[in-house]
């Protein structure tokens, strides 16, 4: 359309050339009762896709809750949390708050929750900074409060010298400087440097930190806190927003707070809180059920089966030489470098024919020079399913060299100046 960016058209045009090859908008099937195999066009894939890295959205006992959810409250009751708040929307806040050990509220989504939470605690004199690859929702409610006057700017993908730099100039013009980052990255599966983020509230009085750990639920810490809390338990100027419709299986999303006064402010201004549409009781309920396998032994048993699969993605691929983004970061996200647009989507035609489905990604997700996909480990696939898939993808980059649309040295080699640039910077 004539009204696009040049940047939305080309984006439009990838994705619609990845439609028509197979590789994005499939009109697809999943097995009854599993997750572990999608249908699609006769194919038989074996799910590297999904997000819920603990395979707990099919256990009985949290189907058993969505549905005793409905019979027992309906499907959803359209009034805003502002007028009511039913107890089983209190009970699994109760609940989230003894799994994070901080005050809780939930809303009905991560991207709702943005818009929520960063409006009332940034103020019209702070300035924000934004990590290169924060997640695009927390860059949607950012263009919101640049609307609105706010400054905000975004620094290099992870460099704390910069961004200390930026915090010092910053404070002398402003009342506070706010980082927007990720816990866990969506795309590249690395992380935020907690430790020197520490070190960084402890130093400097007007720093703040807001953190997306949609994408560290669960897999880790304490009860499934998630890895924002796992490194930094705890700060009075950290606030943390989480999905529960990832790793923890569910729906909604947790808004967590370093006070009482914070979670108060949004449960009583939050725009979504008071006028989006209400929550699934279902959702609840189910949510409900998952909490109480998160404050049992049972959650550690699954993150070691799941840090298990981890460990073998990440080692295999270091042995195969696969050409994959922060080989060396331990989440459930890994990250295929295939470089060439092109070369991205003959190996998604490829890995389908071998019966693999996984997310395919390019600009402006990840650098255009990086496409490639997005390895989704969870507990759906066995030990033998991710062997099998780092087998065909050796073969299938093989196929890719010899016919010259994959260059692996060209691939590592950019992969390796982009570190060597962020070390540098």
């Amino acid at each position: 359309m004539e009204h696009l960016s040049r940047e939305l058209q080309y984006v439009s045009d990838l994705f619609g050339e990845a439609k028509n090859r197979g590789l994005m908008f499939l009109e697809s099937q999943k097995d009854e009762g599993s997750n572990n195999i999608i249908h699609y066009k006769g194919k038989r894939l074996t799910n590297f896709i999904t997000n819920s890295y603990l395979a707990l959205e099919n256990d009985p006992r949290v189907k058993k809750a969505a549905i005793e959810g409905i019979e027992k409250y309906g499907v959803f009751s359209s009034v805003s949390r502002t007028y009511l708040s039913f107890d089983h929307y209190l009970e699994l806040e109760a609940k989230l708050e003894k799994i994070y050990g901080l005050p809780t509220f939930l809303v009905n989504n991560v991207s709702l929750g943005h818009f929520a939470y960063l409006p009332l605690i940034i103020g019209p004199n702070d300035a924000i900074i934004t990590d290169q690859f924060v997640h695009k929702s927390v860059n949607i409610a950012v263009q919101y409060l640049k609307g609105g006057g706010i400054y905000s700017e975004v620094l290099r993908h992870n460099q704390m010298g910069d961004l200390e730099k930026r915090i010092k100039i910053l404070s002398e013009s402003y009342s506070k400087v706010w980082y927007l980052t990720d816990g866990v990255f969506s795309m590249q599966g690395d992380v935020a440097p907690f430790a020197d983020l520490e070190v960084l509230l402890n130093a400097y009085d007007k720093f703040h930190l807001y953190i997306d750990d949609a994408h560290g639920m669960s897999w880790i810490g304490e009860n499934g806190k998630g890895y924002c809390f796992h490194k930094l338990p705890r700060h009075e100027k950290m606030y943390v927003i989480s999905s529960l419709n990832k790793g923890f299986g569910a729906t909604n999303a947790a808004m967590v707070f370093p006070n009482q006064k914070a979670k108060d402010l949004v449960h009583k201004l939050g725009l979504p809180v008071i006028f989006s549409s209400p929550t699934m009781h279902a959702g609840i309920t189910a949510a409900s059920a998952l909490a109480d396998i998160h404050l049992s032994e049972e959650i550690y048993e699954r993150q070691a089966m799941l840090n298990e699969r981890i460990k073998f993605f990440k080692q295999q691929v270091r042995e195969l030489e696969i050409p994959l983004i922060s080989p060396n970061s331990h989440t459930p996200i890994g990250f295929i470098v295939l470089g060439s647009v092109e070369a991205m989507a003959q190996f998604g035609e490829k890995m389908q024919d071998r019966g693999f489905i996984m997310s395919i990604a390019s600009f402006p997700s990840v650098p255009l020079k990086h496409s490639g996909f997005r390895v989704s480990i969870s507990l759906h696939q066995s030990m033998k399913d991710i062997e099998n898939l780092l087998n065909n993808t050796v073969e299938s980059i093989a196929e890719l060299e010899k016919s010259g649309v994959f260059n692996r040295e060209i691939v590592f080699r950019n992969l390796k100046q982009t570190e060597r640039k962020r070390e540098l910077i």
